[in-house]
């Protein structure tokens, strides 16, 4: 059927992370315009991507960050390859204009989607650590018990590429914070509210192949 070819070619891809922060002489919101009117197009037309998620913090505004972007490709490491020529050139002058690049923080992720129906709109981050490297097994059970109880819950396990290291060992996304109770107190949890923003995986296609 056409849902189990979906789920099988989302099996298949790879997924990034990154966080990033505005310039100094920018507030939030003009970052976060700029990001979607300017910046998130010109990606759009020259990676590769299979889908690509903005989420643009609505609150926290000293914890050092105001987007977590999110990219899934076919192949994360030609995306890597692509930002090392003329590309990665063309997008790091943009970003020039608007961010500081000093803190941008990207991460892969081991991606789990524990609940489908994730919609655009605002939902919750859920920022985790923990001691150690390796996830601890509460981890699993608890994300488990918030996908039971509503549809749009994702965890993603990161890996930091360099430094800055990105800021949470996981994240749960979560379509609202009332799902969140009895986060373990062995972690180091911080809640996020975030607004989501899709590009439509029809306009990624036609885009970069245009």
């Amino acid at each position: 059927s056409a849902i189990q070819k979906l789920a099988r070619g989302l099996v298949k891809m790879m997924k990034s992370m990154c966080v990033l922060a505005r310039r100094a002489d920018f507030s939030r919101e003009q970052f976060q315009a700029y990001y979607e009117d300017h910046h998130a197009p010109l990606g759009v037309q020259h990676f590769p991507f299979a889908r690509y998620v903005r989420n643009h913090l609505l609150d926290a505004p000293e914890i050092g960050f105001d987007t977590i972007s999110e990219f899934w490709a076919e192949d994360i490491s030609a995306l890597g390859a692509l930002m090392e020529g003329p590309v990665g050139e063309l997008l790091g002058e943009d970003e020039r204009r608007f961010m500081d690049q000093s803190k941008i923080a990207p991460a892969g992720s081991a991606e789990q989607v524990l609940s489908s129906g994730v919609v655009d709109g605002e939902r919750y981050a859920v920022l985790i650590n923990w001691p150690g490297s390796n996830p601890p097994a509460f981890l699993a059970q608890w994300a488990a018990k918030v996908a039971s109880r509503v549809a749009g819950v994702s965890l993603d396990i990161t890996t930091p590429w360099r430094q800055p290291a990105f800021p949470a060992q996981a994240i749960l996304w979560a379509p609202n914070k009332f799902v969140l109770a009895d986060i373990p107190k062995d972690f180091a949890a911080r809640i996020i509210r975030v607004r989501r923003i899709e590009t439509n995986p029809q306009v990624l296609t036609q885009a970069y192949l245009s």
